[in-house]
């Protein structure tokens, strides 16, 4: 059976489950439309970030009518590969737990795929009108269809961009048996990590605050008097830090989810083996000697994980927040202590670590599949 897009005839089979096929955007305009890339899976697997700036390599792309495209993914019975995901609140070396995971049969990494930042900027856009049923349907047919049987690895791992947090709870809910790590740092981690970025890139941390302010009842209830344009720079980042962290506490409180831990960045780079070894159990595979010798190779541990022609390590990571600290420490100290009380009210550090993941044998990593 072909389909026909808007540039040539795909089979259905190829649409759904090629991995070449990969779902890329999607317009509500003109009865709905789904952009698709025709990309090479090597370049998927390679690729720091599948966001907009990823269309550019790509050898082509199409459009279908969404509702067609969702009709043909309802009525096909072939079971995908469960999906496992990484949500974040930026800076917390989450790219490189993906590229780490990325080098072994067991997993294929797409890291911050565009569809789902999609997703969550038309979820708390003022235009979203889309009913709780279509909702559901939208998300869970573009997750499916990002869920496809890799050549070069069995298990889709989801790395989402962290503007995509309020999806959390619709992974949650919707895809009850995905699993989730939410990876995290302290805050004067975060802090820091945004004192490092560029002037333009701080500039955009206020208007990411005001969409976060959307996304749940944190605005609501505790933005009352903020007059978000009179904070500083790093007053905007320890609310950032706080309204993501409290995102994931009201969506777990939501649903109940029993498959989410959280791990501390500190934790990741204090024990790299140890830590991917025991990310990699809870994702379903029991990594052997040979596949953590290849998750922590130089290559991948020893660059920079979104621009691999620099060297980057712990050690450096270290360095530059000590030249940080010496150049801002009071101003960090000063926001550390105009936060904390807010903090303490949302009790957000005992609800985090309650959820984390053990490291070095427990429980409540879940079951070694394979």
């Amino acid at each position: 059976m072909l389909i026909d897009t808007d540039n040539f005839q795909v089979t259905v089979p190829s649409l759904l489950f090629d991995p070449q096929f990969h779902v890329f955007d999607f317009s509500t305009r003109k009865g709905g439309l789904t952009k698709f890339l025709l990309v090479e899976e090597n370049k998927l697997s390679q690729a720091p970030f599948i966001d907009i700036r990823f269309e550019a390599f790509a050898a082509g792309n199409f459009s279908i009518p969404t509702d067609r495209l969702f009709s043909i993914e309802d009525q096909h019975d072939i079971v995908r590969p469960q999906p496992v995901y990484i949500f974040h609140h930026a800076f917390v070396c989450s790219t490189l737990l993906a590229r780490c995971l990325n080098q072994v049969d067991a997993f294929f990494s797409l890291k911050e795929p565009w569809i789902l930042r999609r997703l969550a900027d038309f979820k708390r856009s003022s235009g979203n009108k889309m009913s709780p049923e279509s909702w559901r349907s939208t998300f869970v047919n573009y997750n499916q269809l990002l869920a496809k049987n890799y050549l070069s690895g069995r298990i889709p791992v989801i790395k989402a961009t962290n503007v995509a947090n309020n999806l959390l709870v619709d992974v949650l809910r919707y895809m009850p048996e995905s699993k989730v790590l939410y990876l995290y740092s302290d805050l004067e981690s975060f802090l820091i990590s945004n004192l490092k970025k560029t002037a333009d890139t701080q500039k955009k941390m206020a208007s990411l605050l005001a969409g976060f302010f959307l996304d749940n009842d944190f605005g609501e209830k505790y933005s009352a008097g903020l007059n978000i344009g009179k904070l500083s720079f790093l007053q905007i980042c320890s609310l950032v830090w706080v309204v993501n962290l409290y995102s994931l506490q009201r969506a777990v409180g939501e649903v109940g989810a029993a498959k989410v831990r959280t791990l501390d960045m500190a934790t990741l780079l204090d024990d790299l083996p140890k830590t991917v070894s025991e990310v990699s159990r809870y994702f379903g595979h029991k990594s052997n000697a040979q596949e953590l010798s290849s998750m922590l190779a130089p290559q991948v541990v020893s660059t920079h994980a979104k621009d691999q022609s620099q060297r980057f390590d712990v050690n450096l990571r270290g360095k530059e927040a000590l030249f940080i600290l010496d150049r801002f420490g009071r101003e960090v100290t000063s926001v550390k202590q105009w936060i904390q009380p807010l903090i303490d009210e949302l009790d957000l550090t005992s609800s985090i670590e309650s959820r984390a993941l053990m490291i070095g044998g427990s429980p409540s990593t879940g079951e070694v599949l394979c």
